[in-house]
């Protein structure tokens, strides 16, 4: 396997962490294009990472987490590409929550709030062995972004 990683464990950190990178944003694109709220998105994302977690027999989970803990500060390179992740991940989340109406600080901290949230729940439920827990905690998040949702879209009829 090495052979095609000439840069050894480091490079294979940069291809994981990049990979998953993608794959999360392009997930949470293709719910936001779908009109699915910032809500429904954190709520299918939990489900699909926890059955995930589940189906690996809780041998995978974030690998962001276990790649920072393993690298950051030490390996500058790979800790570019972890901040990266986290960044464009925030970022989108920050973007998709401006648009239901959110302040940009509120929804810059309700980004990292969910980033945070998601990736620690993964940690536990793969120490718990259970599944919920990462269920759990997005219900819980969604209970912060829900009742604002409601809120804005009655000021929004108001309005009118």
């Amino acid at each position: 396997m090495y052979h095609h990683f000439p840069d050894g464990k480091q490079q294979i950190a940069i291809e994981a962490v990049s990979r998953i990178r993608g794959d999360m944003l392009a997930m949470m694109r293709k719910l936001a294009i779908e009109q699915r709220s910032v809500a429904e998105i954190v709520r299918l994302l939990a489900k699909g990472m926890a059955a995930w977690l589940k189906q690996s027999r809780w041998r995978e989970g974030t690998m962001l987490a276990t790649a920072t803990v393993g690298s950051v500060p030490d390996l500058p390179a790979v800790h570019t590409v972890i901040k990266g992740a986290f960044d464009e991940w925030r970022n989108y989340l920050t973007m998709l929550l401006t648009r239901e109406r959110w302040t940009h600080s509120d929804a810059r901290t309700m980004a990292q709030t969910i980033v945070a949230a998601i990736e620690g729940a993964m940690i536990l439920a793969r120490v718990d062995q259970d599944e919920r827990v990462v269920l759990n905690v997005a219900e819980s998040l969604i209970s912060l972004l829900e009742p604002k949702l409601t809120m804005r879209v009655a000021k929004t009829i108001a309005r009118r």
